[in-house]
């Protein structure tokens, strides 16, 4: 059974790039624009793994860790994607659970693909 991956992206172009690579590397691949739909998807689905931007439109990246703690679903990891390249948020997001921080502008889609590998084999 394919792995279930929710990206977390308001950017369609950049959702569209992700959903396609991740499809190609034999991924099931949900999409959410907004930290409501993420929250609510990965109620329903319990993705594997959560890709997760921190820039969204109605709430940042942050308060979809808080609002779905990670604690309560252990079964979820989450990759923090974003163009925010803080030690702050880093530090912030691994307390709420995320097991990577990633600074978009440094990994292409398949370099990501390689580290969705990489932690959901440690999972």
């Amino acid at each position: 059974m394919a792995k279930i991956v929710l990206v977390v992206e308001d950017y369609e172009a950049l959702q569209k790039t992700f959903e396609f690579a991740l499809t190609q590397e034999g991924y099931e691949v949900l999409v959410a624009s907004t930290c409501k739909d993420a929250v609510s998807i990965s109620k329903e689905h319990k993705p594997d793994l959560v890709v997760l931007d921190m820039l969204l439109p109605d709430a940042g990246g942050m308060e979809f860790l808080r609002q779905y703690e990670l604690k309560k679903h252990p079964e979820t990891k989450v990759i923090v994607f974003s163009n925010l390249s803080s030690p702050e948020l880093f530090k912030e997001a691994q307390e709420l659970g995320a097991s990577r921080y990633l600074v978009k502008s440094q990994f292409t889609p398949k370099e990501l693909s390689g580290v969705i590998a990489e932690v959901l084999k440690n999972k």
